[in-house]
């Protein structure tokens, strides 16, 4: 089960941990490798430790002058007491490591999440911060779902779509929250195209556009099950980004989707000649 957590309304201290002082340090020779990289690069959200330390079992991400840490729930074998203290001395040096106040951390303790549940709204809180990835500028929501609108992990992807993107009619299909189509459009793309059923996300992501200057008939936002959308467009795109569930029987689609089985069929018809 997701719960999250804004660390001010929790019992939080904020002093120095001296118990975790190996995540401390660990901690803080990550962000002394990071923190310039990430600077020169123009890039505020970037993962600063991810269970380097079996014995500290969490991720810590930044954004901008927030941090979110992620734990998975521990081990039945694991006594409760001793990990909710484990977790409350990971808290209290990541925010000495850090320098940040408690009411700029969020905890987000998880178990492993499996199709539709990484995507459940969690609370009711609709507070976005404006984020910077390269060039382009973004909305991310720290605290209402499990995730925050921006994959870490796919931002090389990104940054390829924006370099490989001028002139060319751009698709993204299950598009989340477009960051990928902000992209392809400041990398100068003739069009963009975003597809993706749920409307919270297709409005999440007519927002990131419209943060950076893109918006008009060049670049569509399309609320549609992807695959049924697919069997009546009658479009070609010279590149496309596709970012599916691994699995997926929504009630919302009309058919089931499965990654591995389904990716060739769903690109062969809407590739140029040339793409």
């Amino acid at each position: 089960m997701q719960k999250n957590y804004h660390i001010a309304e929790t019992t939080a201290d904020s002093k120095p941990a001296t118990v975790a002082e190996d995540y401390a340090n660990r901690l803080r020779k990550n962000l002394k490798k990071l923190e310039k990289w990430a600077r020169q690069e123009g890039i505020e959200c970037y993962r600063l430790y991810d269970a380097d330390l079996p014995e500290y079992n969490v991720a810590v991400d930044r954004y901008g002058d927030w941090a979110v840490i992620q734990e998975y729930a521990p081990p039945k074998t694991v006594d409760a007491q001793k990990a909710r203290q484990r977790l409350f001395d990971i808290i209290a040096a990541t925010l000495s490591v850090l320098g940040i106040p408690p009411n700029k951390l969020v905890l987000k303790t998880r178990e492993r999440q499996k199709g539709k549940n990484q995507y459940q709204k969690m609370s009711e809180k609709g507070e976005f911060l404006e984020v910077s990835e390269y060039n382009a500028r973004l909305w991310v929501n720290l605290t209402d779902y499990l995730d925050t609108g921006l994959f870490l992990d796919h931002r090389i992807a990104r940054r390829m779509l924006g370099e490989m993107s001028k002139g060319k009619d751009f698709l993204n299909l299950f598009s989340y929250t477009g960051s990928a189509s902000v992209h392809a459009g400041l990398g100068g793309a003739r069009s963009t195209t975003t597809v993706d059923m749920s409307r919270t996300y297709l409005e999440w992501a007519e927002r990131n556009l419209r943060l950076n200057g893109l918006s008009g008939r060049a670049h569509r936002l399309i609320q549609a099950d992807c695959l049924g959308w697919l069997r009546e467009a009658n479009e070609q795109f010279d590149l496309i980004f596709i970012d599916p569930p691994t699995f997926s029987n929504s009630k919302r689609m009309e058919e089931s989707f499965d990654v591995q089985r389904d990716h060739v069929a769903l690109m062969k018809d809407l590739k140029t000649p040339a793409a």
